[in-house]
């Protein structure tokens, strides 16, 4: 996937509470309804994330290069 690609989800993700709780349930599947394609290292690195975790400790990860 492209930095471009990322960002968008990363956008999309910051922006838009549905797509948050999307992406809580069912980080995979909520990506690819997206229309994203992921590498194995990129769908690794998804299912690492703790979703868990408040929606503001994941964006200040989320800005880590942005």
């Amino acid at each position: 996937m492209s930095r471009e690609s990322v960002e968008k989800l990363v956008d999309r993700w910051m922006n838009d509470e549905k797509f948050r709780a999307e992406l809580r349930s069912d980080p995979q599947g909520t990506v690819k309804k997206a229309g994203a394609s992921l590498s194995p290292e990129e769908l690794q690195a998804l299912s690492r994330i703790d979703w868990s975790l408040p929606d503001e400790q994941l964006k200040t990860r989320a800005n880590f290069g942005m």
